[in-house]
């Protein structure tokens, strides 16, 4: 194949391995662009030139939310810039469509000293015939903080899904129904292996890891929330409106790591897909938003990210609905 010779689904194939080859998940954004080139080939533009119309007919004839537009317009935009690469004629749309955006609080970072006292109080509860708190809970909360897991995620692991020899953990249909495995430390995997032997001494590969009640049932939400706000009040950490809640475990995981390459002279533009992809999400710009927690710590950062990535990575709004 020619560049002369090159279609649209071509150039799309070549741009999605080379994201993907560069650490880059793309699932989202391979959609946008089948559904691009699908409607180019409807209204019967020609191969060889992006034109105007064709991009915008696809991103504004459609009725979609504006954060969806917004999303799109990135994507439409890298594919010009890639096609021009190849000596096509692209016309790359603007990303000007305004995302309604929520005023919120920043995210919740627990302190080094918080996380420490936070532990104490989990490790505190004592033994009960009514509750099996004392024994799921703390190591359930070393899985959020150790590994970054969603609570949803969490509480769906099943035995099956931990690998002792291998030391990950399986996440299944995530968010944005993706499957990942998540490597584990070696200490961490030593506290599951033991939890596993007392907590599951007839074990099914199918029984949930954390449980309540039924080991065939996910512990309750409602109920891991509870606990964990009466934690915070043993620890003598308060809670209000912006935090902390269980999702802030997750920011201090990213947080954390992102700190601890920064200070040991790390190559951070090499590690973020990788953290990306531990973390679960669906494009970097969700990693992005963990950068921007530090940048009163390491602006400069920050500012490395912004001009390697470029629109790739846009500046980052709290965004109507969305949670990382």
């Amino acid at each position: 194949m020619t560049v002369n010779t090159m279609t649209l689904p071509d150039l799309i194939d070549v741009l999605v391995a080379a994201r993907r080859a560069g650490g880059f998940r793309y699932n989202g954004q391979e959609r946008v662009l089948a559904q691009f080139a699908e409607h180019s080939r409807q209204e019967g533009y020609a191969h060889g030139s992006i034109i105007q119309e064709a991009v915008q007919g696809f991103l504004y004839d459609r009725h979609l939310k504006s954060s969806t537009i917004r999303k799109e317009e990135i994507v439409l935009r890298e594919l010009a810039e890639h096609a021009r690469q190849f000596g096509w004629q692209a016309w790359a749309p603007l990303t000007l469509t305004h995302v309604k955006t929520l005023h919120r609080p920043p995210p919740y970072v627990f302190s080094d000293e918080e996380i420490r006292r936070l532990f104490h109080a989990i490790d505190a509860q004592k033994l009960s015939e009514i509750s099996n708190r004392a024994l799921v809970d703390p190591v359930l909360f070393r899985v959020f903080y150790g590994t970054g897991m969603r609570l949803s995620e969490a509480l769906n692991l099943e035995l099956r899904d931990f690998d002792r020899a291998r030391a990950t953990l399986a996440v299944r249909d995530g968010k944005n129904h993706e499957n990942r495995l998540v490597p584990l430390t070696s200490r961490l995997t030593s506290t599951l292996e033991s939890y596993v032997a007392t907590a599951h001494p007839d074990p099914d590969p199918g029984h949930k890891l954390f449980y309540t009640g039924n080991r065939a049932k996910s512990a309750d939400k409602s109920t891991i929330y509870n606990r964990f706000r009466r934690y915070l009040a043993d620890a003598d950490i308060p809670h209000f409106p912006g935090g902390p809640h269980i999702h802030s475990l997750r920011h201090g995981f990213a947080v954390a790591n992102l700190r601890r390459w920064a200070a040991g002279g790390g190559d951070l533009m090499v590690m973020l897909p990788y953290l990306s992809a531990y973390m679960g999400h669906a494009d970097m710009r969700g990693t992005q938003y963990y950068l921007q927690l530090t940048a009163d710590a390491y602006p400069e950062v920050a500012a490395m990210a912004q001009a390697r990535f470029g629109y790739v990575i846009p500046d980052v709004d709290i965004v109507e609905g969305s949670k990382r």
